[in-house]
């Protein structure tokens, strides 16, 4: 993944209502980065830093289909596809962890001067099931 092109000309909010047994947690994540098209697919670029662990991290939106791939203290290659579940690994600095996603729901609507991304989906892992409610903006600086 190559990130040197990323320009901070955009504010970029990862919000995550996450649901299990009941109770809800919202994870919020703000970042700069980049958006750009290519070929038909919008590219959503960025990095964070939290507690010395740096991420970069580069959302793809094409048709119905979402990737999100994640490199640095944390690694991964998550894909979202309505109506499917697909397999992955979740790599951390202890290990790697199976993990499986099954998603419901994707509504995107991004131009050059921003928008929005959500997807409804269920995270599978060691099997406890997470319903998880994900909504990812971007607005233009």
């Amino acid at each position: 993944m190559t990130l040197k092109n990323i320009d901070n000309d955009y504010r970029i909010i990862v919000k995550n209502k996450q649901t299990i047994d009941g109770e809800t947690n919202v994870i919020e994540e703000l970042a700069y980065g980049s958006l750009y098209e290519k070929n038909g697919k919008w590219y959503i670029i960025y990095k964070t830093e939290e507690d010395g662990d740096r991420i970069s991290s580069m959302i793809k939106l094409s048709d119905n289909e979402v990737s999100i791939k994640r490199s640095g203290s944390i690694n991964s290659m998550m894909v979202y596809k309505t109506g499917e579940k697909r397999e992955f690994m979740y790599g951390t600095p202890y290990g790697e962890i199976a993990m499986e996603i099954e998603t419901h729901r994707i509504i995107t609507d991004i131009t050059e001067n921003g928008g929005s991304v959500n997807m409804v989906y269920t995270l599978n892992v060691q099997d406890e099931k997470y319903f998880n409610d994900m909504k990812i903006t971007v607005v233009k600086r």
